[in-house]
């Protein structure tokens, strides 16, 4: 490509939701892009504006298109996204914008971010990426605060089990309300297997005898299906949530004097002679045979020394008879990865103030998208008193029309203020999460010797997945955003060509 020959470049503006494409987001990035590419001498050919989720790659249909449509097209030479996280929030897409230029020798740029051309700079860019995704999925907590807040009142914000009626559904309450037939039912099976007489086998035969199906479709209920409703809270008038229970505002279906007696007769069935377990550092299913995927277990030799070996390969017979692998030389190797995470300390540097320059650009842009919902929030409860004015002034007929209107106001002045609540409480959140774990990172492989079995099991889950052992040698793979330090540390991926801002 000759030098005199400017870019033809594709303008590509992302949002979230639709919410966002409403208000500035769009027009913001379409702008910024323009202006930044009439400054470079660049060419915009075609804009795309879209709204889809960055974070879920099953949804990301529109930018898959958007991909194939750079590497096919010739008149393209590139793109022009408005930051990192409008075009990706997790590697595989970040690898599919790479795999463009080095493989088709496309150009992808982003006007509000430069990167240098070194190492750091190219670093910068993975871990931009996993810094986004490390702020999806910040808000994803505050929505599950959310749902904490409502199960702690006692309400249930997701669907029902079976045999209650959604919210939807139960149209005199805003509560799970019991379904007359199915309730019916399930009283049925709890005082069936409250007697003591059937496991879940014979009561699954039980039921079928008695034309009590599941549902047209699926005549005979299914063993799981018994299993989790006779152990289910919810029918008592409780929630389980994460291990906890709490009290519900929905009406019990079931006595708890019966569910009670339901569970004495499940554990009495369940309940088998128990043996003390050791629990080892690496064992317990952390670490699987690479030959055979069966889990790899220890014994203690000599009450002192420990050894790990594939469950599975110990017990038949092999031309190569499995290696037992001391504890030590486990950790050795697990030592060493850590070590992969350590930066030079120029590209450490620039990094972290890099990060530090990224969240101060994100408490800014949230803080003026939380501006700007707010002032919609404002401008919609004023329509909707107007409305309700001019209902209160008009007969019958017009009345009901404009009450309409106010609830279908009302209902996306609700969604706006769930949207400022939420980047409202993201913004009170420790923004400097991503720093904390580069830190952590540059010394885990010193501090990792000096802790004990839980702790270093607890990192070793958290760093690393797919860990597996192959004779005596232990591969893995780094979990996110881990894997970005170990991919860049010593050898820097090659995101972009010597000309690029990537």
């Amino acid at each position: 490509m000759k030098n005199s020959t400017p870019l033809r470049l594709l303008n590509i503006c992302r949002v979230s939701s639709n919410e966002q494409g409403e208000g500035y987001s769009l027009e913001a990035q379409n702008q910024a892009n323009h202006e930044w590419a009439k400054r470079k001498g660049y060419v915009i050919v075609d804009t795309v504006q879209y709204v889809e989720t960055a974070s879920k790659q099953k949804e990301r249909k529109k930018f898959r298109e958007i991909i194939n449509r750079i590497r096919k097209d010739a008149k393209i030479d590139g793109a022009v996204f408005h930051k990192v996280d409008r075009a990706c929030r997790n590697i595989t897409d970040l690898a599919m914008l790479e795999s463009l230029e080095s493989e088709k020798n496309k150009r992808i740029f982003f006007a509000t971010q430069e990167f240098p051309q070194n190492a750091a700079g190219r670093l910068s860019v993975g871990v931009m990426g996993v810094v986004s995704r490390w702020y999806t999925d910040n808000l994803k907590e505050e929505v599950h605060k959310g749902f904490r807040g409502k199960i702690k009142a006692g309400e249930y914000p997701h669907k029902p089990p079976y045999g209650y009626l959604t919210v939807k559904e139960s149209t005199d309450s805003r509560l799970p309300s019991p379904d007359p037939e199915k309730a019916k039912n399930i009283r049925t099976i709890f005082k069936l297997m409250a007697t003591g007489n059937y496991s879940i086998d014979t009561l699954r035969e039980e039921l079928f005898k008695r034309g009590m199906y599941f549902s047209p479709k699926t005549r005979k209920w299914t063993r799981s299906h018994l299993a989790k409703m006779l152990r289910h809270p919810f029918y008592i008038g409780k929630i389980l949530w994460h291990g906890q229970i709490y009290e519900g505002k929905h009406k019990p279906i079931v006595t708890e004097k019966t569910w009670n007696k339901v569970q004495k007769v499940l554990d009495g069935r369940n309940n088998k002679k128990s043996y003390k377990q050791q629990k080892y550092t690496y064992g317990h299913g952390l670490i699987k045979c690479a030959d055979c995927g069966y889990n790899i277990t220890a014994e203690t030799h000599k009450k002192k020394y420990t050894y790990y070996i594939c469950a599975q390969r110990r017990n038949i017979e092999h031309i190569e008879k499995p290696a037992w692998v001391p504890e030590q030389k486990i950790e050795s190797q697990i030592v060493s990865f850590l070590e992969k995470l350590v930066l030079p300390r120029d590209i450490y540097d620039w990094v972290v103030e890099y990060l530090k320059r990224y969240s101060t650009k994100e408490i800014s842009d949230t803080e003026k998208e939380l501006k700007s919902l707010k002032r919609k929030i404002s401008e919609s409860k004023k329509v909707i008193d107007s409305i309700l004015l001019r209902a209160a002034q008009a007969n019958d007929d017009l009345a009901d029309n404009f009450m309409r209107l106010a609830q279908e106001r009302q209902s996306e002045v609700s969604l706006l203020q769930q949207r400022y609540e939420q980047l409202k409480s993201g913004l009170q959140e420790d923004n400097s999460k991503p720093l904390k774990i580069l830190e952590l990172a540059q010394s885990l492989s010193k501090q990792y010797v000096t802790l004990k079995p839980p702790q270093k099991r607890q990192i070793t889950n958290s760093v690393f997945s797919n860990l597996t052992l192959n004779g005596v040698s232990l591969c893995a793979d780094y979990r996110l955003p881990f894997a970005i330090l170990a991919k860049n540390a010593n050898h820097p991926v090659n995101y972009a060509r010597q000309d690029s801002n990537l």
